[in-house]
């Protein structure tokens, strides 16, 4: 049972689902919309996708959808974070959206941009760096919350000023960014050890940033941000509008 109903102190821009289904199928809604609109405006969606289990109901959704439900050959696909596991491991990321969505649909391959970690942990992460100076916004980015509320491979009580940059990432690099736009935490308090991440520079170039939190599981460190007001990883991160998306045994 959850340690405590959350229900009065949910932000403005919060809204509960009854169940993780009900959640995935209104984000998959907005997520086409908002789709639709960017290749309107620009020719372009550019979409920072989530890691761990909580969005591959959403993924699934997705691959479900008809061809003609958006223009799949405009969408780009980008990582949150990745864990440096071999390449076909089932616990990287990117093999979850492989399976859950990307290896079935109509985004072309040259449109999903994967930290290759298999590589390994510095080369990836400049590679990656490389990708992300070269995109002015993100349309949208999706995260979720550990039951530590840690999002991305971002950790409570890891500072990035702690961390490892990619080589040769300077300012100078970039466009509109003051720092390195990832971070390499060679010390994971959850397995694997080794990860590599944007950092909250990163994801504040996004024009929409929606939360996601599911699960009993989740209550405690969600209390942990709404109610004590700790600054954990999931509080801290922001993009230039935000939601935070909710079912209600997460809250309740």
């Amino acid at each position: 049972m959850s340690e405590s109903n959350l229900n009065p102190y949910l932000p403005d821009n919060a809204k509960v689902f009854a169940d993780s289904r009900q959640l995935a199928e209104q984000l998959v809604a907005e997520i086409v919309e908002i789709a639709n609109q960017a290749i309107e405006e620009k020719s372009a969606f550019h979409f920072i996708t989530a890691g761990g289990t909580t969005p591959n109901l959403c993924y699934q959704l997705l691959s479900a959808l008809p061809q003609s439900a958006t223009d799949w050959s405009k969408w780009q696909i980008y990582m949150g974070d990745e864990r440096v596991l071999p390449l076909a491991d089932p616990e990287r990321n990117s093999q979850a959206l492989l399976v859950h969505w990307l290896q079935g649909s109509l985004i072309p391959e040259q449109n999903r941009h994967f930290i290759e970690v298999e590589q390994g942990a510095e080369t990836a992460a400049y590679a990656y760096a490389c990708k992300i100076f070269s995109v002015d916004e993100f349309d949208l980015a999706l995260v979720g919350m550990g039951e530590d509320g840690h999002t991305a491979s971002l950790f409570p009580g890891h500072n990035e000023s702690d961390l490892v940059t990619p080589i040769n990432c300077t300012p100078a690099d970039a466009k509109g960014f003051n720092c390195a736009p990832i971070i390499i935490d060679k010390h994971s308090p959850k397995p694997p050890a080794e990860r590599v991440s944007l950092n909250y520079i990163s994801f504040s170039k996004s024009r929409l940033l929606i939360k996601l939190v599911t699960g009993a599981g989740k209550n405690h460190a969600l209390k942990q941000w709404l109610v004590d007001k700790q600054p954990l990883p999931i509080a801290l991160l922001k993009g230039r509008q935000n939601k935070l998306y909710v079912d209600q045994a997460a809250v309740s």
